[in-house]
């Protein structure tokens, strides 16, 4: 078999050789008709008409006549070209000697010829003569045109037939190669063949050596039973010995603890003497606060009164900025030569560290991969799990303060290369033998009961509460203007007849392409997104037939169990139940009231759980199989995302009383308002999702992803759409918890545990994960820059990341920014930011680039540490990148809105961010943005007027309110007039 196949690829070769050389032959000799057809046509036709037009025609004609002689042009030309060697060597006194000498009186005898009276012509013979000539010349001209335009109708002809035969050549390329292609194919499958047969005879050798190892561990189990009972006999009589002992300890103790009684008596007695001191001493404290408090009520006053005096020295500081910024922007070339030059020593400083042996530098981005063994710092007694935690610590001011503390050096102080080498070397060591297991998991797995039976008690309550909602709903008519609203409900009813005449086996593929057709039937009618239709399909049962038809996932408890219904139909039934829930409130609404809600996150539980290991079997989500990246989880994933997003657009007031669902007049009166009814639903889904393990899961999801996903459009999908759901989940939580309009206030409590539980995990591993594909999980070559152009996949990724860390650090600021700025991830998202700054430099991507500013400004606004990280690193840093984006950011106000609050809270109180601000644009624009906002009419009102918890509109963050805190205004004002002192 493989003889023949080698065979027939070699006179398949052949065949495409000889095919080849046809083809380029038809394209040289086209392209040599090509030519002369150009030189044909630009080879003008010009007959003279003069006294030589005789000796003209005798030229074109090709001949010559000399001395009565007739001679052929082609003879002439060879003549003179054989006689050019003999000039050449021949002098011209030479060639005059050789010469014939003329005869004496030769010229003037021509002379008395040519001026003979007989030679003279009249004036009509002349013309006549030239007439002559003239129409001979026409003559002439006409038969050349005639020539040149059959040579050219033949030459076209010639390409003609030419271009046809090199079509024909090209499609017999294309069809050798189709062929060829085809035969790749069968020779792919006798390959695998091949390979499958081979694998079934490793798995029989596998089986055997299973059973002999399975007979080797009984012989095993039956020695070690033997000396077990040895051993519990010594066990018994050293139980006796320690009794003995543990009698006469016991006197002892009691001895001991009487001291200890006298000794707690007089610690009592100290400890009322210190808190008597310290009441006194808060009182002095409310003493002092209520005066200080006083003072500031007087200021405030003091600074009403000199407002018009500030508007004054404002307009002159506006006036002085526009033109010191003129002034900058003459300087500006030359401030780059400057920073450009600063690079290339940064750069030749970087490769003499490299050249010198030393480590890297977190510079670049280092590996967020976790160490085969892990690392400990013996001197501050800290874990390090990858290298990206092992830089962040490294380069900590509590670590290099300890690491100088402990230095043998005296004299002088270590400098941050010295403290990064000796970390690396004496301190950052390798955990040889790892302790014996903590019972950390023993509590979690309680803790992992508990939750569970939160759950189950959750989920009663929400049934309970949806037979009541199905009780009181009363019949809906919505659907009665869908002019599809009988066909909906005959595929509805087709949908349950199919389920119900299926038996409890796998369906055939005649049943599963019938089902699939009866789905595509209706995502066409539900495609046009018109909410009478989905309405129409809700009232008609749709989602009930959608869930029934899902249910039968759940009892598969192993990802290898065959499902009854093909995967492909289970994604077009999600896919149907997606639609049927877009941008419709009241199919949303009746989701969550009817608690079919709880229905698609126990699913989407399910199949997490089924493809997803426990925490105590996986090592950082390595064990996750990749089927949890298919289309069920991920339908499901974006049906949460879609159901989240619309009932946050769609939220009722706190006593209003929507139209669906329909609650009758007497029932109304004894049931809570429609707010508080919907805040409580949402927060006990949010509870449930959370008790439930929805979170650890997705984070195992998340940790999986240790490469780039450019070429997996499942997995992208996948990790778009789950960011996408905890940022859904995230600003529902914000919605109905009941917190103020104002996202600094510290005052708050989560009654879901979502924060909780986002904190525990490190924000799910999305950070990771991001980190992960944007890097690739390797350190970038010190020699280049970078990679800072992606593809739309991981684009899409990252602004579904973003979004749901805007709305994490909406829901809890602090903590935001205390998982993001912790050693290790603090360093990974200055990296990430970094990267995709530079990514919108390049490529034009708004919502990115917004999504982008809006989150490094959550991550630096009132947090010291984390101004400080903006500014670390490679140059250009994220301030910097942000201080270098486009002129439209700082000259258009809709663009304005969006960067200036970022720089604010990135350099507010930070004099050496201020500084570096200040080498791009100036100060006193942000002062000006502080000012234009405070002066901004009913700007608090609209502030205070908000409904609780309204504060997550995507057009909110274009507000400094919610983007800097508002008592903070005028001191930033103040803090960016202030001149700095280089």
């Amino acid at each position: 078999m493989a003889e023949v196949l080698a065979k027939k690829e070699e006179l398949a070769d052949r065949l495409e050789k000889a095919n080849e050389e046809a083809i380029a032959s038809a394209i040289a000799e086209e392209e040599q008709l090509t030519r002369e057809i150009e030189a044909e046509e630009n080879n003008d036709i010009n007959i003279e008409t003069d006294n030589d037009s005789d000796f003209s025609a005798s030229m074109g004609s090709g001949s010559l006549s000399f001395c009565g002689m007739s001679l052929d042009w082609n003879d002439v030309l060879a003549d003179y070209e054989a006689r050019e060697s003999w000039r050449q060597n021949t002098s011209w006194g030479d060639i005059v000697e050789e010469e014939p000498a003329r005869l004496p009186g030769h010229g003037i005898h021509m002379h008395e010829k040519l001026s003979s009276p007989s030679r003279k012509r009249t004036i009509a013979e002349s013309k006549k003569k030239y007439e002559e000539k003239h129409m001979k010349a026409q003559q002439l001209r006409e038969k050349l045109r005639e020539e040149k335009s059959l040579k050219l109708q033949k030459l076209l002809e010639r390409e003609k037939d030419v271009r046809k035969w090199k079509e024909e050549l090209l499609d017999q390329r294309r069809r050798m190669m189709e062929e060829k292609l085809l035969h790749a194919e069968f020779k792919r499958e006798v390959q695998l063949q091949a390979i499958v047969k081979k694998a079934q005879e490793e798995e029989a050798k596998v089986n055997e050596i299973a059973f002999i190892n399975t007979l080797e561990a009984q012989n095993k189990r039956h020695d070690v039973l033997s000396k077990l009972k040895e051993y519990e006999q010594r066990l018994n009589e050293l139980q006796e010995e320690r009794q003995r002992r543990q009698e006469e300890k016991q006197a002892r103790d009691e001895a001991v603890q009487e001291r200890k009684r006298a000794l707690e008596a007089e610690r009592q007695a100290r400890v009322e003497e210190l808190l008597t001191k310290r009441k006194e001493q808060e009182a002095r404290i409310e003493q002092q606060r209520q005066e200080k408090e006083k003072a500031r009520e007087d200021a405030a006053r003091e600074r009403a009164r000199d407002r018009e005096e500030r508007l004054a020295a404002l307009t002159a500081a506006q006036q002085e900025a526009m033109e010191e910024l003129q002034k900058k922007i003459q300087l500006k070339h030359d401030e780059s030569i400057r920073r450009h030059m600063e690079q290339i020593e940064q750069r030749k400083e970087k490769a003499a560290e490299l050249s010198s042996g030393r480590h890297a530098s977190t510079d670049y981005a280092p590996k967020l991969t976790p160490y085969e063994r892990k690392k400990q710092c013996s001197l501050c007694n800290v874990l390090i799990a990858s290298e990206v935690y092992l830089f962040s610590h490294i380069k900590g001011k509590k670590h290099q303060q300890a690491v100088r503390e402990n230095s043998s050096i005296q004299g002088r102080e270590l400098s941050d290369e010295e403290v990064e080498h000796l970390s690396l070397k004496k301190y950052v060591v390798d955990i040889v033998i790892e302790s014996a297991a903590p019972p950390e998991p023993m509590k979690d797995g309680e803790e992992r009961q508990k939750n569970k039976k939160k759950a189950k008690k959750i989920k009663a309550r929400m049934n309970t509460r949806a037979k009541e909602y199905e009780n009181s709903v009363e019949t809906k008519n919505s659907g009665s203007e869908s002019p599809y609203k009988a066909k909906l409900q005959r595929l509805a009813k087709d949908l349950v007849k199919q389920l119900q005449v299926q038996d409890s086996g796998s369906w055939v593929n005649n049943k599963a392409s019938a089902l699939d057709r009866t789905l595509g039937e209706i995502a066409r009618i539900l495609e046009k997104e018109n909410v009478a239709d989905q309405i129409a399909f809700q009232v008609a049962g749709g989602l009930t037939a959608l869930e029934n038809i899902l249910q039968v996932v759940a009892p598969a408890t192993n990802m290898n169990t065959v499902s009854r219904i093909p995967p492909k139909s289970l994604c077009n039934a999600i896919n149907v139940y997606n639609l049927t829930c877009s941008n419709c409130s009241e199919n949303c609404t009746d989701v969550l009231f009817s608690n079919k809600i709880t229905f698609l996150m126990d699913l989407l539980i399910h199949q997490l759980t089924v493809y997803i290991p426990d925490e105590n079997n996986a090592v950082l989500g390595r064990n996750t199989n990749k089927q949890v990246f298919e289309g069920l989880t991920t339908g499901l994933l974006r049906a949460g995302a879609v159901v989240f997003s619309c009932l946050i657009a769609n939220r009722p007031d706190g006593n209003s009383r929507p139209a669906t669902p329909k609650i009758s007049t007497q029932e109304m009166k004894n049931k809570p308002s429609q707010g508080d009814a919907f805040n409580s639903r949402v927060q006990d889904l949010i509870s449930y999702v959370v008790n439930m393990g929805l979170i650890d899961r997705l984070h195992g999801c998340f940790l999986s992803v240790q490469g780039p996903v450019d070429e997996n459009p499942k997995m992208a999908t996948f990790l778009q759409h789950a960011a996408g759901f905890l940022r859904g989940i995230c600003m529902l939580c914000f919605t109905v918890t009941g917190r103020s309009s104002s996202i600094f206030d510290s005052n708050h409590q989560d009654p879901t545990g979502l924060t909780a539980a986002l904190q525990a995990t490190d924000l799910a591993g999305v950070l990771h994960m991001l980190y992960c594909i944007l890097f690739h999980g390797t350190i970038s070559d010190a020699s280049t820059s970078p990679k800072e152009s992606y593809t739309q996949n991981t684009i899409q990724v990252a602004i579904q990341s973003l979004r749901f860390f805007n709305s994490f650090a909406v829901l809890d600021l602090s903590a935001f920014q205390s998982i993001v700025g912790a050693e290790g991830l603090s360093l990974a998202f200055r990296h990430m930011a970094s990267s995709l700054l530079g990514h919108c430099s390049q490529v034009s991507c708004e919502s990115l680039l917004h999504e982008v500013i809006v989150c490094v400004g959550y991550f630096t606004v009132n947090h010291p540490d984390n101004q400080v990280i903006v500014q670390s690193g490679r140059h250009p840093t994220v301030l910097q990148k942000l201080c270098q984006l486009p002129f439209q950011y700082f000259s258009d106000p809709r663009l304005i809105k969006v960067l200036f609050p970022s720089l604010i809270a990135a350099c507010h109180n930070n004099h050496q961010n201020k500084l570096i601000l200040e080498q791009e644009m100036s100060c006193v624009l942000l002062a000006t943005f502080i000012q234009d906002f405070a002066q901004t009419p009913g700007h608090v009102d609209n502030q205070s007027s908000n409904p609780k918890g309204k504060c997550g509109n995507p057009g909110d963050y274009l507000e400094l309110a919610n983007r800097f805190p508002q008592q903070a205004w005028e001191e930033a004002r103040q803090f960016f007039l202030k001149k700095e002192k280089k």
